[in-house]
């Protein structure tokens, strides 16, 4: 089988290649296709399906390479039923099979095998109109991200569906162009085979639920063990058999109720106390929910062409750089004020800075600093704020603070700009690292003795902090600066470096439920800000944008 990534590159050539020259002027010889032009040319406003994209099916049965693809041949009614099949099984792509007209799809199957031409073209346009539809679900989402998240930082992913038409004859099947069509993700890929476990143990009756009681520690017995046995079991697979005491918890068991406990996002104890408990009886549907969840999320990205991503996870707290063959770091992160945080970005590295100065928020300036200069402008300055009146740095103390009003200096904001030298006040810390067009969502420096949750009304609600990652710094430079301590050198001077020759390797911050761990083992987070509902709603369209 081709590689994913050579698949999604042959299928690139064939969406900007245009006009096809494998069948000569179908579109003047084809009895459908002429059929296809008149249902698609009628001014009368066609079903929703046929409306939304009649353009893109315009474009392409009016062109001269334009043949049938699901009626009218045997590959293209192969076709067809290869869509309804897949349809039915839309579920193991984190989609909802209840979401497609499979009956309606089928009797039009049935109708076709006796349909005259002028009734195949209108049953080829009603199964071009719902692959469109499929094929923008596996792409680029079922719901518009904005509808969700409205401070969203990237523009909105669409298909050409014109192009998508195109594409599908040059394939062997539908199967075929859909493996090459699926987001090119490491970690959607992941997430997709990881749902098709899940899937098969709700199908097989799920996992139950173990009784309340009190903690079981290593040496306990309980009669609930033997549950609790079966249950990793159900999700894990069968390890190794039960010792000549079931009922104990044994060395065995608790290494493997340690392994759950990392993965369901539960202190690791390897007791079976009352979170252990909590996460074992959380059903598998809600397991499966949060995959497909975590799969609309990264629809939304941009395809990862390059060799190595960086992906923020805000659900469970992680950086993690990857590569085709996995995560090859991690760095704890987090996202400031994270009850509001619900900025989804996707974008480029653009720059690093080394020591940043922070240019001060005019409304952080007037509520914050101008009641500071009006009693003792010694003290700002002392906190290391400097002062650029019309563009020209001169000491705070040099204007009369008490004698100009805050009207005055909302009317002449311009002239005024404020910066906070580098240092153990700057908001920033150590670095910034930024993104491509991006201002209001970014990565800066954190101590590693930072608390789990902060909030710092000084920066945008969609900057990340990265816990102690000044070495992502070393990662991404593509050019060596100097001694192996150079960086470390120039942050002990607190001189300001804007760091040339930066590698824009893909960045994405993004919320995740479920996720797929440096060891190939999918991992759930719970959901405090409730970002999963909010997603349901959305779906469900309970949610206006």
């Amino acid at each position: 089988m081709m590689p994913r990534r050579i698949l999604f590159v042959v299928i690139g050539v064939f969406l900007a290649a245009g006009p096809l020259g494998a069948v000569a002027r179908a579109a003047e010889t084809d009895p459908i296709v002429f059929n296809v032009n008149s249902v698609l040319s009628d001014e009368t406003r066609q079903a929703l399906p046929i409306e939304s994209v009649r353009l893109d099916l315009i474009r392409y049965y009016s062109s001269d390479n334009a043949q049938p693809l699901f009626v009218g041949s045997e590959q293209a009614t192969e076709r067809g039923r290869a869509l309804i099949t897949r349809m039915l099984d839309a579920e193991y792509d984190g989609l909802d099979p209840e979401s497609y007209p499979i009956e309606f799809l089928e009797d039009l199957d049935v109708e076709a095998e006796t349909a005259s031409p002028e009734r195949l073209a209108e049953i080829e346009v009603w199964f071009a109109a719902h692959f469109l539809k499929l094929a923008a679900d596996i792409k680029v989402g079922r719901v518009l991200p904005r509808m969700v998240y409205p401070d969203l930082y990237m523009p909105r992913k669409a298909i050409d569906g014109d192009n998508v038409l195109r594409a599908l004859p040059q394939f062997p099947d539908l199967y075929g162009f859909l493996e090459a069509w699926d987001p090119l993700n490491i970690e959607y890929d992941n997430l997709r085979n990881s749902l098709v476990t899940y899937i098969e143990i709700r199908n097989e009756g799920g996992w139950g639920t173990i009784d309340p009681g009190p903690d079981v520690a290593l040496g306990d017995s309980d009669p609930r063990i033997e549950a609790l046995r079966a249950r990793l079991d159900t999700e894990y697979g069968f390890e190794a058999p039960y010792g000549d005491e079931p009922d104990v918890l044994d060395p065995e068991l608790e290494k493997r109720l340690r392994a759950f406990q990392l993965h369901h996002d539960v202190p690791i104890t390897g007791m079976l106390d009352k979170p252990t408990l909590l996460a074992l009886n959380v059903p598998v549907e809600r397991r499966i929910e949060q995959i497909m969840l975590s799969m609309e999320r990264l629809r939304w990205m941009p395809e990862e062409v390059a060799d190595r991503v960086l992906i923020a996870n805000k659900g469970d707290g992680i950086l993690r750089l990857l590569s085709p063959d996995g995560t090859s770091r991690e760095w704890r992160i987090l996202p400031n004020c994270p009850r509001d945080n619900l900025a989804i970005v996707a974008g480029n590295m653009r720059s690093m800075t080394l020591n940043p100065r922070w240019d001060v928020p005019f409304e952080y300036f007037v509520t914050q600093l101008y009641p500071e200069l009006t009693r003792d402008p010694a003290i700002v300055e002392q906190q290391g704020y400097e002062l650029l009146y019309q563009d020209t740095a001169m000491p705070l103390s040099a204007l009369p603070w008490r004698q100009i009003p805050q009207s005055t200096l909302s009317k002449e904001k311009e002239k005024f700009r404020f910066r906070l030298k580098p240092g153990i006040q700057n908001p920033y810390g150590r670095y910034v690292y930024r993104l491509n067009e991006i201002d209001e969502a970014f990565l800066f420096d954190a101590p590693a003795e930072s608390p789990p949750e902060f909030c710092d009304p000084r920066l945008p609600k969609g900057a990340i902090a990265v816990v102690d990652g000044l070495d992502l710094m070393k990662v991404l430079v593509t050019r060596r600066l100097g001694p192996d301590d150079y960086l470390e050198r120039t942050l002990a001077r607190r001189e300001t470096l804007i760091v040339p020759d930066v590698d824009p390797m893909p960045v994405m911050i993004v919320f995740q439920s479920a996720w797929i761990d440096a060891n190939g083992n999918v991992r759930f987070s719970k959901d405090p800000y409730l970002e999963d509902l909010r997603l349901t709603k959305a779906l469900e369209g309970k949610v206006k944008s």
